[in-house]
């Protein structure tokens, strides 16, 4: 029986040469995972800038599409979910003050979604600089004190549309902050992603549960003759005076374009049958709730100003 002599400085019955051979495989191996680690760094960096080009590309689209598909949600909530009345309102409206009103009733959400964005843009751009220097971390200051100021507090809107608004907007911020402190906005899908997500989502639950119309409501008094006739429930044929409660989308000569509250159907009315017009407020109404940071300086400082129930009657 013959037995091989071989070199084994390790002790580990292994010939050194096949010990060095190991241990520049093990190199090996480690600088192939380092390339292949910066080449999936890279390619995710590359698929992340190519995205990102493209919505810059093409933000005017995207914030067209987004704009006109809220205003037909809205259209479609306030108009009682049926076509033919939101055609009317627009009609009666035009597209103008549509446009104008939707937006000054969007404006909430809009400086919230803002605020939310501008939080994240400074928690996802950490810099060595101090934070009384850092701007973004000034702008999202401003954003939320417009949000505080100008902002309804959340009891101001309808109250699943506020839950969500604000629910969705801290957790966005912490995934947010969670995504930076563990190093993994490369791993995990970017913030903004969920900010796109966050618009559909607050629009999806105003088409349901929000359908508070951007015009102050109205009482108006109409009498129906056999020759201005109302055909409406609630309006009789004849020389006594019918209460109507709703929005005015036109007023002109010979005609009155006329929202019912309840039922949301538009109607067309003589403008002569108008006995008298007066401005009111719903039950219920939560429109003159002021700002967050209105309604707790008044609580603090113990000041009540004069509230819109003293001053406009219920309709």
């Amino acid at each position: 029986m013959t037995q091989n002599n071989f070199d084994d400085r390790n002790g580990n019955g292994v010939n050194d040469e096949v010990d060095e051979i190991r241990e520049d495989l093990e190199e090996l191996q480690e600088e192939l995972q380092e390339k292949i680690e910066k080449l999936s760094l890279t390619e995710r960096s590359r698929t992340i800038g190519t995205i990102s080009g493209l919505l810059q590309e093409n933000m005017t689209q995207i914030v067209s599409f987004g704009g006109v598909l809220y205003l037909l949600t809205r259209l479609i909530a306030i108009s009682g979910r049926s076509a033919p009345t939101a055609l009317a309102f627009l009609d009666a409206q035009g597209i103008s003050k549509t446009v104008t009103g939707a937006i000054v009733q969007a404006l909430p959400m809009l400086l919230l979604a803002g605020a939310t964005g501008f939080t994240i843009t400074a928690i996802i751009n950490v810099s060595e600089k101090p934070v009384t220097k850092n701007s973004r971390v000034w702008i999202s200051v401003v954003a939320w004190f417009l949000v505080a100021t100008v902002v309804p507090s959340p009891l101001a809107w309808n109250g699943a549309v506020a839950l969500v608004a604000f629910s969705a907007a801290g957790l966005l911020i912490l995934y947010a902050a969670v995504s930076a402190w563990t190093n993994n906005l490369d791993d995990w899908p970017h913030p903004f992603q969920f900010l796109i997500l966050y618009f559909g989502l607050v629009a999806g639950v105003q088409l349901v549960a929000d359908d508070q119309v951007w015009l102050a409501p109205e009482r108006i008094q109409v009498v129906s003759s056999s020759e201005n006739l109302v055909a409406v429930q609630g309006v009789e044929k004849g020389n006594q005076a019918s209460t109507l409660v709703g929005y005015t989308l036109e007023a002109g000569d010979p005609w009155t374009t006329f929202l019912l509250e309840e039922p949301r159907i538009v109607l067309k009315l003589q403008t002569s049958s108008i006995l008298q017009r007066s401005v009111c407020r719903l039950p219920n109404s939560n429109r003159e709730v002021p700002p967050l940071f209105v309604s707790l300086s008044e609580r603090i400082s113990g000041e009540k100003r004069r509230a819109v129930e003293d001053a406009v009657p219920l309709c």
